[in-house]
């Protein structure tokens, strides 16, 4: 391989890495989604490359005070 190459191969899987695991630790956490059901946002955050916790982060998360009022009524 060309050392450019792996000089850019680098960094984006770390931020593709990074992005993954910020998603599926937002993802683990939540207990409403918009426009997929929870395994649908699953697959897509690790299927999707880069793209997926993107997509995931923007638009698929519940709203917050879905789960603030559930986990505060039990």
């Amino acid at each position: 391989m060309d050392t450019q190459l792996i000089l850019l191969v680098i960094p984006l899987a770390a931020i593709e890495l990074g992005l993954a695991v910020t998603a599926l630790i937002h993802w683990a956490k939540r207990k409403t989604f918009h426009g997929l059901p929870r395994w649908g946002w699953f697959c897509v955050i690790l299927f999707v490359g880069i793209v997926g916790p993107v997509v995931y982060l923007t638009v698929g998360r519940g709203d917050e005070r879905d789960d603030s009022h559930g986990s505060d009524s039990h």
